[in-house]
């Protein structure tokens, strides 16, 4: 009994002294169980609610300090009025999401969309992280606060995303709520973001036909050689759809019905 009494006291103190070393992972631990999260949202959702979306002054000064940005989620997270609530763009925030996950011991990858919607090239950060549950990557976007998943609840990685050849059958979900509108990302699927993805990490350029036939691909290729330096990937060709329908809401029920893209 003293030796098991012993156990337990040292088991007490271990959960103790790492809560201490690294209160953040405690407390998105504390949130993931009070909420009933997996642990990967909890760490999505955390990001987000306590940061802003933005490059004002904060971003500017801050944003690409990632220390200094873990700290002050965390102080804002727990009423810190001496703190000032983060400001920060999608890549902050995929930043500040793998560093999280690293802390709890869990993979993740940078994957960078990119889109001409509108004749503008446009681009958007989120990260993959393998699911600890499942053995499958999935995407977790803290910026817009959203994970994606199939008809039958199964998250989704990039490469479903632009294999995907109809968005009816693809759920944007967070803690509060499921569906493209529900969710507020529309604006990424009206946007053309999902017919391409470089993923540096994995070494790969996922693109579908659209991006192939509407030059996105040699576009994005462009921007990567100017921009990454000498980047190795294979690029491959996933979904053979040349226009997917858009989703037509009314009275924020998504009909099946054919909306022509841009050119």
């Amino acid at each position: 009994m003293k030796f098991i009494s012993a156990l337990v006291f040292l088991q007490c103190l271990l959960i103790s002294m790492i809560s201490k070393a690294d209160p953040t992972s405690a407390l998105i631990k504390s949130y993931a169980v009070s909420r009933n999260l997996p642990i990967i949202d909890a760490v999505r959702e955390f990001i987000h609610q306590n940061s802003d979306h933005g490059e004002g002054v904060w971003n500017q000064a801050h944003g690409n300090d990632n220390a200094y940005v873990l700290d002050h989620l965390y102080r804002t997270a727990i009423g810190d009025i001496s703190a000032k609530r983060p400001e920060l763009l999608c890549g902050n925030r995929s930043t500040a999401m793998q560093a999280l996950l690293s802390n709890l011991g869990i993979r993740s990858r940078t994957i960078y969309l990119y889109s001409q919607y509108s004749g503008s090239f446009m681009g958007h950060v989120f990260v993959e992280a393998m699911n600890p549950a499942t053995g499958s990557w999935e995407i977790q976007d803290a910026d817009y606060n959203v994970a994606y998943e199939d008809e039958d609840g199964h998250r989704l990685g990039i490469a479903q995303m632009i294999a995907t050849s109809d968005f009816s059958k693809v759920y944007p979900v967070n803690a509060v709520a499921r569906g493209w509108e529900a969710v507020k990302v529309e604006r990424l699927m009206i946007g053309q973001f999902f017919n391409l993805a470089y993923s540096p990490t994995e070494g790969m350029l996922y693109y579908n036909q659209q991006a192939s036939d509407t030059g996105l691909v040699a576009a994005a290729e462009t921007y990567i050689h100017t921009n990454f330096g000498k980047a190795n990937y294979i690029p491959a060709q996933i979904g053979s759809t040349l226009v997917r329908p858009l989703l037509v809401f009314k009275g924020g029920v998504y009909e099946h019905e054919r909306v022509p893209l841009p050119d």
